[in-house]
């Protein structure tokens, strides 16, 4: 999010026109976040290393009660103090807040309240009318100069880079660096993104990025021109928040036309909230998943680990017949057989090969026959029970894939809910002793195409639903022996062949084999597929069907 010392000043222009009273109190819900509560609005101040900002914004729902020491001391200092304005450190991204208040004495005091949106290292610091730091968010101990520690003088960050808009030309390719033109732009220009940087190249007409070394006369005027085209855009005060589809994708005081994305005019403020809500909401969004699919890629290690286990003992005792054999052998032998002899050779009459019979000397040749028939018998009760088992486990492997693979495709934090409830339900994740939150039912994805209606099912209640509820001559869809998801025709049994191709290409689209090629999609009618009782989730039998070779594709 290019929050530049560009932008940075229109949302303090912003934070001038608007607020005019006093500060009533300042919140920290988290370790990076502030809200500064005014008589006339709220404005919100993020240290996110990710996206650090400041912008007008809602107060929050339920404000932090206990407070950190920090935000105590700010309290004390700030709190019903008079606000008399915020300015900008040139184009850099520090703003400056002033607030006046009568301290116990009955003297008024001005107190600086300096905020450094700079990535990794963005702080608050609070400053007296001395000039010392009374404390930070973060304190700093650097041995070059700048200690941010109560009590010490308060150096501001030095700046030599020069004024974006009021700065000559000349002035700005006086010296130039062997490095990209767009990255020696933001070197030598004070609060001037790489987004920004990258627009001036693009209006000045160059396609293909070439040093700053290697600027020469004609280099120079079409980027002059560019420079001064930009400055006039500016000066116009307008901020966009830049679409990529129908999701926020960046913020810009002037048009970046060489994103090629959609801009639509917002305040500030509005642009920044916008484009920080969404992000926040897929940060929520991808913790989530990252967290159920922690869950589920380790019950998956452990089962495979169990597997391979289970088929090496398998291979281990696979030659039980043998032991049938070795007793039959003694069997019709008995008569002319001695246990006494340790061992014997004997000629197996469906082989015609030698078997070596190893014997118990202390029991005759039939409690030997026995003994083996015994042997026998326990090791194929064993290799049936790891069979079973073995099925079991796989089918337990395969409905894990399907549900990993759901997650995987979740965009919602709703069908993220279903699919945690449908773990506890199955019994992967424990369920917490809590009031149970009411989930809102998620609806399957939807397009038409080409007159024909497609849902794709978004986890494997939505799956189950599917079949479910569809007419038995829709069609059903899924890559073959590939986890995905189900996709359903709504049609009366007969569809284009291209509509056949196009939900054949969505089944592999939303499977675990969407970044590949030739995906094999099988399709039948609803009414041959069933589910049989004590499937889990999404699993389901089908027949009658036919197969699509397709590559994958998906709605987004």
């Amino acid at each position: 999010m290019p929050y530049d010392g560009l932008y940075m000043r229109r949302v303090i222009e912003e934070i001038n026109e608007n607020i005019k009273g006093p500060l009533r109190n300042i919140y920290q819900p988290t370790k990076v976040d502030y809200y500064l509560y005014f008589q006339d609005g709220t404005l919100r101040i993020s240290l996110n290393p990710n996206m650090a900002f400041m912008a007008l914004s809602e107060k929050m729902k339920n404000p932090s009660k206990m407070p950190p020491s920090f935000t105590m001391l700010l309290r004390k200092y700030l709190k019903n103090s008079r606000f008399l304005g915020v300015k900008q450190d040139g184009f850099s991204r520090v703003a400056i807040f002033e607030f006046e208040r009568m301290d116990e004495k009955g003297d008024l005091r001005i107190f600086e309240l300096f905020v450094e949106l700079m990535g990794k290292h963005s702080n608050i610091i609070l400053v007296s009318d001395e000039n010392k730091v009374i404390d930070a968010h973060r304190r700093i101990i650097t041995g070059k100069g700048r200690e941010l520690l109560p009590g010490r003088e308060f150096v501001p960050f030095a700046s030599d880079k020069l004024d974006p808009i009021n700065s000559e030309i000349d002035e700005i390719f006086k010296e130039l660096y062997d490095m990209p033109i767009d990255k020696f732009l933001t070197k030598k220009i004070e609060g001037m993104s790489r987004a920004i940087a990258k627009e001036i190249v693009y209006r000045a007409g160059f396609v293909l990025e070439f040093s700053a070394k290697d600027i020469n006369e004609s280099r120079l005027e079409r980027l002059a021109n560019a420079i001064e085209d930009f400055r006039e855009e500016y000066s116009y005060g307008k901020t966009y928040t830049l679409f990529d589809g129908s999701q926020p994708f960046d913020i810009s005081p002037i048009v970046l036309h060489h994103t090629a994305k959609v801009h639509k005019s917002f305040t500030p403020s509005e642009a920044v909230i916008n484009l920080v809500s969404f992000k926040e909401l897929r940060e929520v969004l991808r913790n989530k998943k990252r967290d159920l699919e922690k869950v589920v890629v380790k019950k998956i290690d452990k089962l495979e680990d169990v597997i391979k286990k289970i088929k090496e003992e398998m291979e281990k005792i696979q030659d039980f017949e043998i032991f049938r054999r070795k007793g039959e052998l003694l069997m019709m032998n008995a008569y002319n057989l001695k246990a006494s002899e340790g061992k014997v050779v004997l000629k197996d009459w469906e082989s015609d090969e030698d078997i070596e019979i190893e014997l118990d000397e202390d029991i005759d040749i039939l409690k030997n026959a026995q003994r083996y028939f015994d042997r026998y018998k326990k090791f194929k009760r064993k290799y049936e029970g790891m069979k079973k088992r073995l099925s079991e486990i796989e089918n337990e492997l395969e409905y894990l894939y399907q549900l990993w693979q759901t997650i995987l495709d979740a965009d919602d934090e709703g069908v993220l809910d279903e699919i945690k409830e449908e773990m506890e339900e199955s019994g992967i994740v424990k369920s917490k002793k809590r009031k149970k939150k009411k989930i809102s039912k998620s609806l399957p994805r939807k397009v038409n195409y080409n007159g024909y209606t497609i849902l794709i099912g978004r986890n494997n209640r939505q799956n189950d639903e599917l079949v479910r509820s569809s007419s038995p001559n829709d069609i059903w869809l899924h890559t073959r022996q590939i986890p995905g998801a189900h996709v359903v025709i709504k049609t009366n049994g007969e569809v284009p062949r291209e509509v056949l191709e196009f939900a054949a290409s969505l089944a592999a689209g939303y499977s675990r084999a969407r970044n590949s090629s030739n995906v094999p999609v099988d399709y039948t009618l609803i009414k041959y597929v069933k589910k049989p009782k004590g499937f889990k989730p999404g699993m389901v039998i089908y027949r009658n069907q036919k197969t699509l070779v397709v590559n994958p594709r998906r709605l987004d």
